[in-house]
C-alpha cells in the first residue's frame, strides 16, 4: 500500500539531505503528487530501529492478549482509547511522566473507580484495571469500562449481547470514543431510551434492560436515599484528615502513604460518586430536550445559575488583590496548579501573581442570572416523571442536578489538596536524600508506598535512583512513538489514520476572534480578548477565566469535562475536544469564527 510513496519519500530525503520531512501528498490514478515538503524542526537524535521494532512487537503481543476472551468480563473483544471515561489524555496528557501516571492510577483508575460504580448499583468489575500503559501512553480499556456501566442485576445473556454490540459500534465509529456515555451506552434511565431502536435486543430483553436502568437510577436519585449528601460528608472528612497529617510528626514517606490512603477513601471515591450524579443529571436534562419538553436555551440558562468553584476562585482573588491580603486566598486555593498531577508545575501559592489577571473585574463573575422553569413546564415534566416511574419530582431533580454539578467541582478542589501535600512531602524527601526534585517526575509512586515499612535512607535512595533512571529512559524513548487515540486492532501499532473527532460545542453563541496558542505556562496576558487554544485544561487552569477571553478551544475533553462545565456556567463559547487534526489546523491560523449554535467553525486567516 505504501511502497511507492516510500520510494518517492526516499528520493525527497536525498534531495533535501534530510530524513526529517513534513510531506503533504495526494494520490490519483496510482500516481503520487507532492503538494508541499518542508524540514521538520526539533531534535534530530536517532532512536534505535531495532529497539523500536521490538517495542512495537511487544505492544502488538500485549494487545492481542488483552483482546482475548476474559472470563471476568462480558464481551469477546476490546477497544483502547485515550479519551474515554476518566479521560487520561485530558487529565495527565498523552505522554505523561511516570509520577503523574502512577499517581493517577493509584488514586483513581486501579480500583477506586470500580468500587464507586459497584456502590451505586453497577456491575462489579474487580480486579480489572481501567487504565493501561502502552509505551508511555495511557489508554482506557473500553470492555472493562462498558462492563462497569451495566446494572448489577442484568442477566449474562443480555450483558454479553450489549457489550459485543457496543464494541463493534466503536470499531466502526472510533470517533465516538470520547462520547461513550452520551452516544454509545446508556448509563442511567432517560426519556430518549424508549426510542432507541439500535440495540441488539428483543422486546422482552429491552424491557428487562430498561427496568434495570430505571431501578439503578431511582436508587441514585431518590431523595430519601441521600446518596449525594453521604458522599459530600466524606469530602468534608478529608479536609480534617489532611490537617491532622500535616500537624503530625510522621516521616515524609508515612505522610505520603496516609495522604494517598485517605485521598482514595474520602476524596476520589466520593468525588467519583458526585461526578456520577452530575453525569446522570446532564443525561436526563439532555433527554428532556430531545423529546422537546425543554429547550436548549433552558439548559444553558440553568447552567448559568450554577455557582461552582471557578467563579468563587476568581471573585476571592479579586477581593484579595483589592485589599492586598492574600493569606485567606492561599489557604483556600494555594494548592491548585495547572496540570494537577505534575510535580514540576508551580501551584497558586507559588505563582498566583503570574497566573491571574491584574485587570480582573469583580462583576465578570457575579452571578446575575436568575432562571426558573415555567410552572406549566414543571407540571408537565412532573407528570412525565411519574408516568415513567421515577421516584423524584422535577423540582427535587433540579435541586439534585444543581448540587451535584456544584459539588463535583467543590470535591475536586478538596481532594487535589491531598495531591499538593503528596508533592510537598516528595520535595522534602528529595532534598533529604539529595536527589534533584526534577528527577522525581520519573518516580513510580508505588516505590514510596512499598517503602512504607522501610525507612533506611541510603537503601531507599538507591531504590529511588534506580527506579527514576529506568523510568526516565522509558519516558524519553516513548516520546519517539506516535500512538493513535484509539486502538481497535493490533495493526494500529504499525500505521493508523488520525481520527475525525466529533467536537463538542458549548453554549449557542457565535464569536470571531484572534487565536492564541497557550502551550507554555508563561505570558498569560496575551490571552486577553483572544480565543484561547489549549491542549488540555484541568481545574488548575481556572485562573484563565480571570482574563477577558473571547472563547476556548481544547484538543482533549468531552461535553461533560471540567472545561465544558466551566464554559457553560460562564456562558463562554467553546469547542471542547477537537482532536489532533483540527487542533493542529487551528494552531496555524490567526483568526477564526466559532458558531456554536450551528456546531461549526471556520478559519478566516
Amino acid at each position: 500500500k505504501f511502497k511507492k510513496l516510500i520510494s518517492v519519500t526516499s528520493n525527497l530525503e536525498k534531495i533535501f539531505k534530510n530524513d526529517r520531512l513534513d510531506i503533504e501528498f495526494c494520490i490519483k490514478n496510482n500516481r503520487i503528487y507532492i503538494l508541499q515538503c518542508r524540514p521538520l524542526l526539533g531534535s534530530k537524535k536517532k532512536v534505535s530501529k531495532e529497539k523500536l521494532n521490538q517495542v512495537i512487537i511487544n505492544l502488538e503481543a500485549k494487545f492481542k492478549k488483552i483482546n482475548q476472551k476474559n472470563e471476568t468480563l462480558f464481551g469477546d473483544k476490546t477497544v483502547l482509547s485515550n479519551m474515554s471515561d476518566w479521560n487520561p489524555a485530558e487529565m495527565i496528557g498523552k505522554k505523561p511522566s511516570q509520577l503523574a501516571l502512577s499517581l493517577y492510577s493509584e488514586l483513581i483508575t486501579n480500583s477506586v473507580w470500580a468500587e464507586q460504580r459497584y456502590n451505586y448499583g453497577y456491575k462489579d468489575v474487580h480486579p480489572n484495571k481501567l487504565m493501561l500503559n502502552f509505551a508511555g501512553t495511557p489508554y482506557i480499556d473500553l470492555r472493562v469500562d462498558l462492563n462497569s456501566f451495566l446494572p448489577h442485576d442484568l442477566n449474562p445473556k443480555i450483558s454479553n449481547k450489549l457489550i459485543n454490540f457496543f464494541i463493534d459500534k466503536l470499531k466502526k465509529n472510533p470517533e465516538l470514543h470520547d462520547k461513550i456515555e452520551f452516544e454509545l451506552i446508556n448509563t442511567c434511565f432517560d426519556f430518549s431510551l424508549l426510542k432507541n431502536n439500535s440495540l441488539p435486543l428483543t422486546k422482552p430483553e429491552k424491557k428487562i434492560y430498561f427496568s434495570s436502568l430505571k431501578k439503578l437510577t431511582n436508587n441514585i436519585l431518590k431523595p430519601s436515599n441521600n446518596i449525594l449528601n453521604n458522599d459530600l460528608q466524606k469530602i468534608n472528612t478529608l479536609k480534617k484528615k489532611i490537617s491532622l497529617i500535616n500537624k503530625s510528626k510522621l516521616s515524609h514517606i508515612q505522610k505520603i502513604y496516609y495522604l494517598i490512603s485517605d485521598c482514595k477513601r474520602y476524596g476520589t471515591l466520593p468525588f467519583a460518586g458526585i461526578a456520577r450524579c452530575a453525569f446522570i443529571s446532564k443525561t436526563i436534562l439532555d433527554s428532556l430536550q430531545k423529546i422537546k419538553m425543554i429547550k436548549a436555551q433552558d439548559i444553558e440558562n440553568f447552567y448559568l445559575t450554577i455557582n461552582t468553584i471557578s467563579k468563587k476562585i476568581n471573585n476571592d482573588y479579586y477581593k484579595s488583590r483589592r485589599n492586598n491580603k492574600f493569606k485567606k486566598f492561599i489557604d483556600n486555593y494555594g494548592h491548585l496548579r495547572p496540570s494537577t498531577y505534575s510535580i514540576l508545575t508551580k501551584n497558586y501559592k507559588e505563582n498566583y501573581k503570574n497566573y491571574f489577571s491584574k485587570d480582573l473585574k469583580k462583576d465578570v463573575f457575579n452571578n446575575k442570572t436568575k432562571f426558573r422553569f415555567k410552572i406549566d413546564q414543571i407540571k408537565k415534566i412532573d407528570k412525565l416523571f411519574k408516568k415513567n416511574g421515577l421516584d423524584i419530582s422535577f423540582k427535587q431533580f433540579l435541586k439534585f442536578a444543581k448540587e451535584s454539578i456544584e459539588n463535583r467541582e467543590y470535591s475536586k478542589l478538596i481532594f487535589t489538596k491531598s495531591i499538593d501535600e503528596i508533592f510537598k512531602n516528595l520535595e522534602k524527601l528529595a532534598s533529604e536524600i539529595n536527589i534533584d526534585i526534577k528527577k522525581f517526575q520519573h518516580l513510580d509512586i508505588d516505590i514510596i508506598l512499598k517503602s512504607f515499612n522501610n525507612l533506611e535512607q541510603e537503601r531507599l535512595r538507591k531504590t529511588i535512583s534506580r527506579n527514576i533512571a529506568i523510568n526516565e529512559d522509558s519516558y524519553k524513548f516513548s516520546q519517539s512513538i506516535m500512538s493513535p487515540d484509539v486502538i481497535t486492532e493490533s495493526k494500529n501499532f504499525y500505521h493508523f489514520h488520525s481520527l475525525n473527532c466529533k467536537e463538542n460545542y458549548i453554549t449557542k453563541k457565535t464569536k470571531i476572534g484572534e487565536v492564541v496558542l497557550l502551550n507554555k505556562l508563561n505570558n498569560f496576558r496575551s490571552v486577553t480578548n483572544k480565543i484561547v487554544l489549549i491542549e488540555n485544561a484541568d481545574p488548575g487552569f481556572d485562573f484563565l477565566f480571570s482574563y477577558k477571553i473571547e472563547g476556548l478551544i481544547t484538543k482533549y475533553g468531552g461535553s461533560n469535562s471540567h472545561m465544558a462545565i466551566r464554559c457553560m456556567e460562564l456562558g463562554l463559547p467553546a469547542i471542547i475536544g477537537v482532536g489532533d487534526k483540527i487542533y493542529d489546523q487551528l494552531s496555524m491560523s490567526k483568526k477564526i469564527f466559532i458558531d456554536c449554535n450551528n456546531k461549526k467553525y471556520s478559519i478566516i486567516h
